[in-house]
């Protein structure tokens, strides 16, 4: 069995996805974008975390999406346990490289506490990291016009705008986003089915 056979296959064994096999030439030369993420998958943000070695990393909010704070307030604790094991997940990434928006199911304040030296926006905000200009917010209408090169969001299962005027639309509650720094390419991964299938649950208990 040749190389291009076998290894898309033993990635989607060792990491829990499957990558173009050219992959590997990506390694540390990216940003990656999360976003309304269930700790179910830490495992599998770990992972792809350790293929890439990601220059930083951009989580549009919802870090625990398993625990639902805005409809569970009474949650807060195992919602903390949850960002105490995310903040395992992303330690290998420098500290001050990691921008997290918070979510409608997110506490600001355990965030804060949690991620000291990071980069905390509040719904929404823009910021320059890894040498490209991002736009952010947690649900798509709270963009900030005019629109950024680079605008990402999750929460909702809108479409992605098409690019136009350089600027660039990604959801990332429908794909893991690997941001090329360099020439600002863009691959997308798709989710393993378990993440969707939380998400499908989700709806029924609220975004």
């Amino acid at each position: 069995m040749g190389r291009n056979t076998w290894l898309p296959l033993y990635r989607r064994l060792v990491l829990g996805l499957s990558l173009p096999v050219d992959a590997e030439a990506l390694r540390g030369k990216v940003a990656l974008h999360f976003s309304d993420t269930p700790s179910t998958f830490y495992g599998v943000m770990r992972r792809l975390i350790r293929f890439f070695e990601p220059q930083c990393i951009v989580h549009t909010g919802d870090l625990a999406d398993d625990v639902k704070l805005e409809i569970r307030p009474g949650e807060l604790p195992l919602y903390r346990r949850k960002l105490m094991e995310l903040t395992s997940v992303l330690s290998s990434v420098q500290k001050s490289r990691i921008v997290l928006v918070t979510g409608n199911h997110d506490h600001e304040e355990s965030v804060r506490e949690f991620f000291p030296d990071s980069s905390v926006i509040i719904k929404s905000g823009r910021i320059e990291m890894c040498g490209l200009d991002f736009n952010l917010s947690h649900e798509p209408e709270g963009l900030q016009t005019p629109y950024g090169h680079f605008n990402l969001f999750g929460h909702a299962p809108v479409p992605e705008e098409a690019p136009s005027q350089g600027q660039v639309f990604l959801n990332g509650l429908y794909a893991i986003h690997v941001l090329r720094v360099d020439t600002g390419e863009v691959l997308a991964l798709e989710y393993p089915g378990y993440v969707n299938d939380a998400r499908l649950n989700k709806r029924r208990v609220g975004l």
